[in-house]
Protein backbone atom coordinates (compact mmCIF):
# COMPACT_ATOMS: atom_id res chain seq x y z
CA UNK A 1 0.00 0.00 0.00
CA UNK A 2 1.22 3.51 -1.30
CA UNK A 3 2.43 5.85 1.56
CA UNK A 4 -0.11 7.87 1.17
CA UNK A 5 -2.65 5.18 0.83
CA UNK A 6 -1.48 4.17 4.51
CA UNK A 7 -1.63 8.00 6.06
CA UNK A 8 -5.41 8.35 4.97
CA UNK A 9 -6.71 5.14 6.01
CA UNK A 10 -5.12 6.05 9.53
CA UNK A 11 -6.72 9.05 9.16
CA UNK A 12 -10.24 7.32 8.49
CA UNK A 13 -9.21 4.99 11.73
CA UNK A 14 -8.86 8.04 13.88
CA UNK A 15 -12.03 10.08 12.78
CA UNK A 16 -14.26 6.73 13.58
CA UNK A 17 -12.85 6.44 16.71
CA UNK A 18 -12.17 9.91 17.82
CA UNK A 19 -16.23 9.86 16.74
CA UNK A 20 -17.25 7.30 18.44
CA UNK A 21 -15.14 8.19 22.22
CA UNK A 22 -16.45 11.67 21.81
CA UNK A 23 -19.88 10.67 21.49
CA UNK A 24 -19.83 8.32 24.44
CA UNK A 25 -20.62 5.17 22.21
CA UNK A 26 -18.03 3.25 24.45
CA UNK A 27 -21.09 2.61 26.71
CA UNK A 28 -23.55 2.81 24.33
CA UNK A 29 -24.65 1.71 20.36
CA UNK A 30 -25.49 3.51 17.37
CA UNK A 31 -26.62 2.54 13.91
CA UNK A 32 -23.46 1.42 12.17
CA UNK A 33 -24.69 3.97 9.53
CA UNK A 34 -23.94 6.92 12.10
CA UNK A 35 -20.50 6.59 12.66
CA UNK A 36 -18.84 7.78 8.82
CA UNK A 37 -21.53 10.28 8.45
CA UNK A 38 -19.25 13.92 8.71
CA UNK A 39 -16.57 12.62 7.63
CA UNK A 40 -14.04 14.89 5.89
CA UNK A 41 -14.07 14.67 2.23
CA UNK A 42 -10.56 13.89 1.80
CA UNK A 43 -10.96 10.75 3.97
CA UNK A 44 -14.14 9.33 2.81
CA UNK A 45 -13.25 7.02 0.26
CA UNK A 46 -10.86 5.37 2.98
CA UNK A 47 -13.92 5.19 5.69
CA UNK A 48 -15.58 1.51 4.40
CA UNK A 49 -12.09 -0.19 4.87
CA UNK A 50 -11.28 1.54 8.19
CA UNK A 51 -14.80 -0.12 9.52
CA UNK A 52 -13.55 -3.09 8.34
CA UNK A 53 -10.00 -2.89 9.92
CA UNK A 54 -10.94 -1.60 13.36
CA UNK A 55 -13.47 -4.67 13.66
CA UNK A 56 -10.67 -6.89 12.60
CA UNK A 57 -9.03 -5.01 15.47
CA UNK A 58 -11.66 -5.65 17.90
CA UNK A 59 -12.19 -1.39 18.38
CA UNK A 60 -15.46 -1.80 16.47
CA UNK A 61 -17.76 -4.22 17.72
CA UNK A 62 -21.23 -4.85 16.13
CA UNK A 63 -24.29 -6.17 18.01
CA UNK A 64 -27.37 -6.93 16.11
CA UNK A 65 -30.84 -5.11 17.70
CA UNK A 66 -34.03 -5.96 16.13
CA UNK A 67 -34.32 -2.40 14.48
CA UNK A 68 -30.73 -3.37 12.55
CA UNK A 69 -27.15 -3.73 13.30
CA UNK A 70 -25.82 -1.40 15.55
CA UNK A 71 -21.80 -1.13 16.82
CA UNK A 72 -20.27 0.34 19.66
CA UNK A 73 -16.54 1.69 19.95
CA UNK A 74 -14.03 -0.80 23.09
CA UNK A 75 -11.87 1.90 25.30
CA UNK A 76 -8.80 0.61 24.44
CA UNK A 77 -5.52 2.33 24.28
CA UNK A 78 -4.66 1.82 20.69
CA UNK A 79 -8.35 3.40 19.71
CA UNK A 80 -7.27 6.05 21.36
CA UNK A 81 -4.11 6.71 19.80
CA UNK A 82 -5.98 6.39 16.60
CA UNK A 83 -8.41 8.79 17.61
CA UNK A 84 -5.44 11.21 18.74
CA UNK A 85 -3.88 10.44 15.55
CA UNK A 86 -6.96 12.17 13.90
CA UNK A 87 -7.31 15.00 16.68
CA UNK A 88 -3.30 16.09 16.05
CA UNK A 89 -4.08 16.24 12.31
CA UNK A 90 -7.65 18.47 12.59
CA UNK A 91 -6.22 20.44 15.59
CA UNK A 92 -8.82 18.92 18.18
CA UNK A 93 -8.04 18.48 21.90
CA UNK A 94 -6.57 14.92 22.40
CA UNK A 95 -8.48 12.02 24.12
CA UNK A 96 -6.81 10.91 27.42
CA UNK A 97 -7.20 6.83 28.03
CA UNK A 98 -9.19 6.43 30.71
CA UNK A 99 -10.60 9.41 31.27
CA UNK A 100 -14.35 9.80 29.42
CA UNK A 101 -14.75 13.72 27.70
CA UNK A 102 -16.90 15.82 28.41
CA UNK A 103 -19.97 15.83 26.31
CA UNK A 104 -22.25 17.86 28.20
CA UNK A 105 -22.31 21.56 28.35
CA UNK A 106 -21.07 23.47 32.04
CA UNK A 107 -24.18 24.37 34.04
CA UNK A 108 -24.62 27.92 34.69
CA UNK A 109 -23.20 29.97 37.61
CA UNK A 110 -25.73 29.94 40.26
CA UNK A 111 -26.01 34.09 40.29
CA UNK A 112 -26.54 33.76 36.43
CA UNK A 113 -29.46 31.43 37.22
CA UNK A 114 -31.16 33.95 39.54
CA UNK A 115 -30.83 36.49 37.25
CA UNK A 116 -32.74 34.37 34.58
CA UNK A 117 -35.27 32.85 37.02
CA UNK A 118 -36.37 36.84 37.87
CA UNK A 119 -36.77 37.90 34.22
CA UNK A 120 -40.02 38.61 33.35
CA UNK A 121 -41.71 36.90 30.71
CA UNK A 122 -43.93 37.88 27.86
Amino acid sequence: MPQEAASRLKLAKGFLMHKMYRLGYTDDHTSVDNPPKSCPPELREWVSDAVKELKREHLLVEKPASYGMQVFAVRNPSGYAHANVYAKYAGLPLLEYGRRPRTKVEPLPEDELRRLAKRKRP
